[in-house]
């Protein structure tokens, strides 16, 4: 049996394992898509879809909650079957709380700096007021995973990835702040060290909805990563008004990693103002198998360029650290990001 039929063998017993019996599912439209996952070499909007579905099909999946842990399995059930060797990363950021991450390799190069690809798998509010997150929460989870499994058919390419599911980026008060969110991502940061940050991060947050405009906060991206940005866009030829600039900083899960030096790519969806963020309207409902398909392109398209770059040591484009003077111009802006 090839190894694609395998892992579809094994994808249809964790739909029928982890689906179903999710609290608050009825606020969602999941499992009512086809669940097959194509075996297609380019990236399959598709296939995101159904693992956005699945995990919805959880129901809300704050921090601590039976339904994160079960998402936690699913996860590292579908990227172990791809080969991908999977470490969960548990912590405590303050007394009687754990939070778990989830982080991906396939066989990295000893010595070389991975690139980092990551989202947050958490979702907002606990009890009554718990959201289902299906585009904050679930998409980029999904987009990870489909990611996953194009990369692992390359295994050259993969091997110069890490894949990174944070826990703890909702705030527990209304909005994250320097002491309230981003815990899955600090935490890593700081497990890290500095001799273990990666060459450079792409951050996803909120990437499925139906019409989503991606808006890379400027303030936190060095010149050379928008460049990269820019070039992928226009070559795929997506609109460029949907796939813009944010005038500004946020508060993200990439924040941590611009702190520590580490050069990043937050692509994340606006929301300011928008009827449906923080709400039950965050549902499948939102969710389109083409707007996932396109970031997935953008991400891959991305990672070409920068492996790329490294095997040209081109100048422009290489993964290198920031340039301590890059990170003092910018540093009062970081002080005052856009609230989450």
């Amino acid at each position: 049996m090839r190894w694609w039929a395998c892992v579809l063998a094994a994808m249809g017993t964790l739909l029928a394992s982890h689906c179903g019996n999710g609290e608050n599912a009825d606020e969602s439209p999941a499992g009512q898509g086809p669940l097959a996952m194509e075996d297609t070499e380019t990236f399959s909007g598709q296939n995101a879809w159904n693992h956005c579905a699945a995990l919805c099909e959880l129901g809300p999946r704050p921090t601590g909650s039976q339904a994160y842990a079960k998402q936690v399995e699913y996860l590292a059930e579908y990227l172990s079957a791809l080969g991908w060797r999977v470490q969960r990363d548990t912590f405590s950021p303050m007394p009687g709380r754990e939070m778990t991450n989830l982080r991906a390799v396939f066989g990295a190069e000893e010595g070389v700096r991975p690139i980092l690809v990551s989202c947050h798998i958490d979702t907002k509010g606990s009890g009554e007021k718990a959201i289902l997150g299906a585009d904050d929460g679930a998409s980029g989870a999904a987009a990870l995973l489909e990611l996953a499994r194009v990369l692992a058919r390359t295994p050259e390419q993969a091997k110069q990835v890490e894949l990174a599911f944070f826990d703890g980026e909702e705030a527990l008060g209304e909005h994250i702040t320097e002491s309230d969110g981003l815990y899955g991502s600090r935490y890593d940061v700081a497990r890290r060290g500095e001799k273990g940050l990666p060459a450079c991060m792409i951050n996803l947050d909120m990437v499925g909805g139906e019409g989503k405009v991606i808006a890379v906060p400027v303030m936190d991206t060095l010149p050379e990563m928008y460049e990269l940005y820019r070039t992928a866009v226009r070559e795929l030829g997506l609109p460029e008004e949907r796939w813009t600039l944010h005038l500004g900083s946020y508060w993200d899960d990439h924040r941590p990693f611009v702190e520590a030096g580490v050069p990043t790519l937050n692509l994340i969806a606006s929301f300011a103002g928008s009827r449906w963020w923080h709400t039950a309207r965050d549902n499948m409902q939102r969710i389109s198998a083409a707007s996932l398909e396109e970031t997935g392109k953008v991400i891959l398209r991305i990672l070409s360029k920068l492996q790329t770059a490294r095997q040209t040591e081109s100048a422009h484009v290489r993964c290198t650290m920031y340039d301590v003077r890059f990170g003092q111009a910018v540093g009062a802006a970081l002080h005052n990001p856009a609230p989450f």
